[in-house]
């Protein structure tokens, strides 16, 4: 199979051209080890690779590319992928940097719905001193954050919780610098209307069943109390939640700010407790 077959056979399946012909080249340079500089210089080249020709087939059928290779970077780390976590997303860093701007020395950071452990993983990283605890209710999710922060060197500076995040899981003198989370918040009418590819991730990390909402909700009302005075709590959402969200935070004590991407979308919230 060569790149340029690769590359008609996904752009049969529905993907763009542009994402077809990388993604050809990664799937590609992953099963034969030739960088990608060589096979844009010969997208003609058959590769004898059963396991390259039954990729692309699986790719075909709108199999996530991620799952595939099995790994994928997120704030220049690499993490380990499957069926259940969510694969990381550019658009997430966002929400990370946002952890990471607001995380002090010496701080400590909760991630609630960690999934993979990206978001836990690129704080401790960058903020040497900072400890973390990542929570998620699946004990398999849960097991793959720890593998992905042991990878990193990081898991002797992380504790690992398996629980549910609408519910309150620590003593109540228990608080943290920083509270981040990337929840479930897709409604159950966007369920129907997204990608193909996003049928195969874990639907209990991406919605709650409703309206994108109560998860949300129950972890603003919980755990605004496991703040540190100068704490903030860092959320991804809908760029349609906006404005819900905003309401909660007041309906709670708290400030709003949205974190912005750079093409002027709405991608998240950074609430503080108003003095």
């Amino acid at each position: 199979m060569t790149v340029r077959d690769i590359i008609r056979l996904l752009t049969d399946a529905g993907i763009s051209p542009a994402d077809a012909r990388s993604e050809a080249r990664l799937l590609t340079s992953h099963f034969t080890g030739k960088p990608a500089a060589y096979l844009l210089a010969n997208p003609d080249e058959d590769f004898p690779s059963p396991g390259l020709a039954e990729a692309a087939a699986k790719r075909a059928k709108r199999y996530p590319l991620q799952y595939i290779i099995g790994t994928w970077e997120f704030y220049g780390l690499p993490f380990a992928v499957s069926e259940h976590t969510l694969i990381p997303r550019p658009d997430t860093e966002l929400i990370a940097e946002a952890a990471i701007r607001h995380t002090p020395a010496n701080g400590s950071v909760l991630d609630l719905c960690t999934g993979s452990g990206c978001i836990a993983a690129a704080v401790l990283d960058s903020v040497k001193s900072t400890q973390g605890t990542a929570v998620d209710l699946y004990p398999e999710t849960l097991r793959a954050a720890e593998e992905n922060l042991k990878n990193l060197g990081l898991s002797d500076r992380c504790t690992f919780l398996c629980g549910d995040a609408t519910t309150d899981l620590f003593d109540p003198d228990t608080a943290f610098d920083v509270i981040v989370s990337n929840p479930p918040y897709v409604t159950a009418d966007e369920m129907n209307g997204l990608e193909p590819e996003l049928s195969f991730e874990p639907a209990h990390a991406l919605t709650d069943g409703g309206d994108g909402l109560s998860i949300l909700r129950k972890i603003i009302e919980i755990y605004k109390n496991h703040l540190a005075p100068s704490g903030v709590m860092i959320l991804e959402h809908g760029w349609k939640q906006s404005d819900a969200v905003r309401a909660i935070a007041e309906q709670n004590g708290m400030s709003h700010e949205k974190i912005m991407d750079y093409g002027g979308n709405i991608r998240g919230a950074i609430l503080k407790a108003k003095s």
